[in-house]
């Protein structure tokens, strides 16, 4: 039994699918568009409670005709974007965020990207900027919901109604419970897992049962109370808690679905013409708008402006029209296009993505595009490099350091990479060198067992990426009894986009300059003057006028590939450097800089 028609959902989703654009293209005032998915997900929960309950009370609800229409819903339109992406990818990407690609091409054909959003998020994330496909998170969050949830809503159909609704309740309850606490210990986990987002789903799915069995009408007072919530939940207010934002948009979402209908004031805009066809293609839209934002910020070396965007959008606008009018609809329909018809395209679609996505992880994404020379081995890398430096300098040393110097260098993977600098000058064999990610810079948090490791050292070295601390002046004043020097390395930054310089030959690369962001100016600027001799300046070996960078080495070997962090060539470029930038540390190794320099 089919639902009739109610333009002012697809009013809605234009709402939605609008919200979650303008927020990608990062517009002023959308801070909140993110609230586009939440209401995605409440018509979802709406929709497909309603068909299941209808079908279950009618001729009975057959699972497998409930997928098939999910596949026809969502994997033709799907497979076409994921295969226009590969190309550009290859095209446009630097080996890690084409490696990244590779895995989430996989994980959205099986339907995971969600998944593996979480498992890769954290530290050495790539930017979400970047990443053709981070929107079908969405997808996989609804297809889980659709593997498991049909089934369970045919059981709890046979309860009496009213339990039914205590038990969707008691879940969605849950569920909700459940995201509030992982917002405080996993937010990527609340964000993108199915059993903290179910509650939106499950959200609508009562309003779509309220609906259906108790048949409620036209409410202009509480439909437009819900598209007032609605508005709230997307005005960026500040300390406003995530859960109540969202909590505004899945309820006030519930409302307008349950009260809403054509013909109210309410819905006046909802259900125009034009409005009406931006949801008819809001799938589409929204399959098509992160694909495209992203190669447009991967294309460009500068952030695009907001000119870049518009025609962006248009762009995407225009796709998801073609899109619908030429996968989604003759998909949809199993008159137009046969199930046969059907497989043989989707079936290679998925196929074909897939071997591409693993080729693309297992083979690193293939740092032989940028042509290094042959003896560079691993010279590009970043994160292992800086990782190793956990394995390779201990935390502590015990009794007699073989009459070395000790030197300590504290910080996160900044204080990392400035080991990778140390060792590649050749220091190793002359001090004993140490590394902490738990020192902090404030001395006067230091426990005494720390005070006691701090007095054994011949030097002290901090990095970090808060670099304007009010802590340092009493560092300082806490080490000087000591006669203890301590020294603070300063940031570096590889401009905004590295990706074009795949495009690059290896002597472009060596000789190109990318502008360093005025922040990191202004940091290192204000560090030179607090600190003087205390401030190791990196950007000084750097870049030529302080102001813009180079980003490779003289024989076009990316310097760094994340733009923060040094690769093995860049740890060697500033090594060479060392003698003149740090030569305290060349001295307390009994080395002259002259010497060092002569040496190599």
């Amino acid at each position: 039994m089919s639902l009739s028609y109610r333009p002012e959902i697809d009013g809605f989703r234009a709402l939605a699918v609008t919200t979650v654009v303008l927020f990608h293209a990062k517009i002023p005032g959308f801070e909140n568009g993110f609230i586009g998915v939440d209401i995605f997900f409440v018509i979802s929960g709406f929709l497909i409670t309603s068909i299941i309950a209808r079908e279950q009370a009618g001729e009975g609800f057959s699972y497998g005709r409930f997928v098939m229409r999910r596949v026809r819903r969502i994997l033709p339109a799907l497979v076409v974007v994921m295969l226009a992406c590969i190309p550009f990818a290859w095209w446009l990407m630097l080996p890690d965020p084409l490696e990244n690609f590779g895995q989430s091409l996989v994980a959205t054909a099986f339907s995971a990207n969600n998944i593996l959003l979480w498992l890769t998020s954290g530290y050495w994330d790539l930017s979400s900027d970047f990443k053709p496909l981070l929107h079908t998170w969405s997808l996989g969050v609804e297809e889980q919901f659709y593997i498991l949830y049909p089934m369970l809503l045919v059981l709890a159909l046979r309860l009496p109604i009213r339990a039914c609704y205590i038990l969707m309740a008691a879940m969605a309850a849950l569920s909700f419970w459940l995201m509030v606490r992982a917002l405080q210990t996993d937010p990527a986990a609340a964000f993108y897992l199915l059993h903290y987002r179910a509650w939106q789903l499950l959200i609508g799915g009562i309003a779509g049962l309220l609906a259906m069995r108790s048949g409620v009408g036209d409410r202009p007072g509480l439909a437009g109370l819900g598209l007032a919530l609605v508005m709230g939940a997307l005005v960026p207010l500040p300390g406003m808690p995530m859960a109540v934002t969202l909590a505004l948009a899945t309820v006030g979402a519930a409302f307008y679905l349950l009260w809403a209908r054509s013909g109210s004031a309410v819905t006046w805009v909802f259900t125009r013409r034009p409005v009406i066809f931006v949801g008819l293609v809001s799938y589409s839209f929204y399959l098509w708008h992160q694909p495209v934002f992203a190669f447009l910020r991967v294309g460009r070396l500068d952030h695009p402006t907001y000119l870049h965007f518009a025609a962006g959008i248009l762009l995407a606008f225009a796709l998801a029209v073609l899109s619908w009018r030429y996968v989604e609809r003759p998909f949809r329909s199993a008159r137009t296009t046969g199930n046969r018809t059907l497989w043989s395209f989707v079936g290679p679609g998925m196929i074909v993505p897939v071997a591409l996505g693993l080729a693309l992880y297992l083979g690193k994404g293939y740092s032989q595009r940028l042509n290094y020379p042959p003896d560079t081995g691993e010279a590009g890398l970043t994160v292992a490099y800086n990782e190793r430096i956990r394995r390779i300098l201990p935390r502590d040393f015990s009794g007699d350091a073989g009459n070395k110097p000790v030197v300590l260098i504290a910080g996160n993977s900044f204080a990392r990479d400035f080991s990778n600098v140390v060792l590649e000058a050749g220091l190793g064999d002359r001090l004993t060198l140490l590394y902490r990610d738990d020192l902090g810079i404030c001395s006067d948090n230091w426990t005494d067992k720390e005070r006691e490791f701090v007095a054994r050292l011949d030097m002290l070295v901090f990095a970090s990426g808060g670099y304007l601390n009010d802590c340092l002046p009493s560092l300082i004043a806490a080490t000087t009894p000591l006669e203890l020097p301590v020294y603070m390395i300063g940031p570096k930054h590889f401009g905004n986009n590295l990706n074009p310089l795949v495009r690059y030959s290896p002597e472009r690369r060596a000789e190109t300059r990318l502008k360093i962001p005025a922040p990191v100016q202004a940091i290192n600027t204000r560090q030179i003057e607090q600190l003087g001799d205390l401030y190791i300046d990196l950007i000084s070996v750097l870049s030529p006028d302080g102001r813009t960078i180079r980003v490779a080495d003289s024989r076009g070997v990316l310097l760094t590939t994340d733009r923060v962090h040094l690769s093995r060539a860049g740890a060697v470029y500033v090594a060479e450097e060392l003698p003149d930038l740090f030569p305290e540390l060349y001295d307390l190794a009994g080395l002259s800089p002259a010497g060092a320099h002569s040496e190599d």
